[in-house]
């Protein structure tokens, strides 16, 4: 079954880039690529509530057919792959609701998004990035920084505090990278504490168990602050990817102050993959 990836486009540059990122990213593997632009006619459209279009409005017809060119435009310069298949997919409505819309009609597995730029997110125009990466839970995703060029990935760097839901399907988006490219995977644990509970080595050994036969380390940054000890991580050159479990109340969530969040939109220095949880039935 053929990989699906969304690519959201505003026709920026690091749009571009980020599309060609996941393209780079998963060239060995099979993939139908959906292409996402959303557009709006003449009135603000709501996150929640899909917008109706009206094929006689000007305004309409004029934004559709500006977002359907600049769509074939991107296809037509990117990198063709014998693996891939790219759709295009013009969406009526606000970007958060298009989105939700495509992921849900397409049964997408990951979405990929450029980070927005200083000037735009200053400005209020642009969503954050960070906004979108937790608006989407319905499926992984990849935020690219604008200048960061693929060069394979030898180094990946997973912050745990080995309190998350570790289950071996929350980490099928990793291990589906790891069969590509073999990296050496390091999972850190950012320690505040001085012992591991019982939890926290229980779950220890379940990533002992997921990792089995990879190249993997346990590593600790000991006492250090968590948020100031991401920070490290994602500036660390070290690394080609940093990696997140999606849980909203851990590191991407209420404990990243402002100030992170800025930084994760407008300073990133390596792409970011937050994996998506899925609940054990």
């Amino acid at each position: 079954m053929k990989k699906q990836i969304l690519c959201y486009t505003d026709f920026s540059e690091n749009a571009l880039n980020a599309i060609n990122y996941a393209i780079k990213l998963y060239e060995q593997e099979s993939c139908v690529f959906y292409i996402l632009n959303a557009f709006q006619a003449d009135r603000e459209a709501s996150d929640i509530e899909a917008l109706v279009p009206d094929p006689e409005n000007e305004n309409y017809i004029t934004a559709k057919k500006t977002s359907e060119v600049g769509l074939k435009n991107i296809v037509a310069i990117i990198n063709s792959n014998d693996n891939h298949i790219y759709k295009i997919v013009s969406n009526f409505n606000a970007l958060l609701f298009a989105l939700k819309d495509t992921i849900k009609n397409n049964n997408i597995d990951l979405l990929a998004i450029g980070t927005n730029k200083a000037s735009d997110i200053e400005s209020g125009n642009g969503i954050p990035t960070l906004s979108i990466m937790e608006y989407i839970t319905e499926c992984s995703v990849i935020a690219v920084p604008g200048d960061y060029n693929f060069s394979g990935l030898k180094n990946i760097v997973l912050p745990l505090d080995y309190k998350e839901a570790i289950n071996e399907i929350n980490f099928t988006e990793l291990l589906v990278i790891n069969k590509l490219y073999h990296p050496e995977i390091h999972l850190v644990h950012i320690k505040n504490e001085f012992n591991l509970n019982n939890h926290q080595l229980e779950n220890k050994t379940l990533l002992e168990s997921i990792f089995k036969g990879l190249k993997y380390s346990f590593d600790t940054l000991k006492l250090m602050n968590i948020n100031k000890s991401i920070h490290l991580l994602i500036d660390n050159k070290q690394y080609d990817l940093i990696i997140f479990l999606d849980e909203k109340s851990n590191y991407i969530g209420n404990e990243l102050p402002r100030s992170l969040r800025k930084q994760i939109d407008t300073h990133l220095s390596i792409p970011v993959l937050l994996l998506n949880i899925k609940v054990a039935s």
